[in-house]
């Protein structure tokens, strides 16, 4: 498994369909190889924007830093306008500080349709809106809005390097054609017990939000989850997150055994379901 970082320089195209000049890039776009993802990461002057496509391809999780004070985590809807003319993306995002001083993070995670289409504009605009609790429509509040413009630019080099990226991690995890290998004996995972009422997210809850969320987990010899990706948003992002969280934190599993029976590091989908009681 390579461990280098590349970075490549696509054409930079600005897209007159943003009523503000959107930030321009004022770095190369960088790709991080590493263990159990693929990482690329442009910065735009004070801002930095991050796709991270899943092992399996079926979802992309964005992130997007920049200056601003949030007090805590909040999910709120948001809207990704692209230069496509087409209609915008409507999806949940999270808003959160980070370790860093005066910078907040959005993190949104698409299904890959989606993710293709913003791929393929050079200009996105995604604007994070309050949302009226019980609602499952986008309705703006006196909850604060962050907008965000940034000329991405032609991305055409940058996902035939993502796509080389992929390619050699399923490698490592020993995926075939993109299939998920068969261990003689697979890895014991089991989530019974490990979620608590508690663990619902506020505002899930508040929005009498709820549904199902799939995961690949992505075990090593030991048995430890080097990483949970998210391959099926709930459309929820609260609860997305939330799942990832508590496996991070509580999950057990035993690693996967080879036809020796030596252990071998393995990846393992499974999906949890939230549900408000009555």
């Amino acid at each position: 498994m390579r461990s280098f970082r590349l970075c490549v320089l696509p054409a930079l195209l600005v897209s007159s369909v943003a009523s503000a000049e959107p930030f321009k890039p004022t770095d190369k776009w960088h790709l991080f190889y590493q263990e159990s993802v693929c990482l690329a990461e442009r910065q735009f002057g004070d801002h930095v924007l991050s796709f991270q496509p899943s092992p399996l391809g079926k979802t992309t999780r964005i992130v997007i830093l920049g200056p601003g004070r949030v007090l805590r985590t909040r999910q709120l809807d948001s809207l990704i306008e692209l230069a496509d003319g087409g209609p915008p993306i409507k999806a949940s995002s999270l808003v959160y500080g980070t370790t860093k001083k005066g910078t907040r993070g959005i993190t949104t995670i698409l299904p890959v349709a989606e993710a293709e289409r913003l791929s393929k504009s050079n200009w996105l605009r995604i604007s994070t809106l309050g949302t009226a609790p019980k609602s499952k429509r986008i309705v703006p509040t006196n909850e604060p809005i962050f907008q965000t413009e940034l000329a991405i630019g032609s991305t055409a080099a940058l996902s035939r390097e993502l796509g080389k990226c992929l390619s050699d991690l399923q490698t490592h995890w020993g995926m075939v054609d993109g299939k998920l290998p068969s261990p003689a004996t697979l890895p014991g995972v089991s989530l019974k017990g490990i979620f608590k009422s508690d663990d619902y997210p506020d505002d899930a809850m508040t929005a009498d939000q709820a549904g199902s969320t799939k995961y690949l987990l992505m075990i090593d010899e030991k048995g430890s989850l080097l990483d949970c990706v998210v391959t099926q948003t709930s459309g929820v992002a609260s609860i997305d997150g939330m799942g990832c969280q508590v496996m991070k934190e509580r999950l057990k599993a035993k690693p996967a055994l080879d036809a020796a029976g030596k252990p071998i590091k393995s990846i393992y989908e499974t999906s949890v379901t939230w549900r408000i009681s009555d």
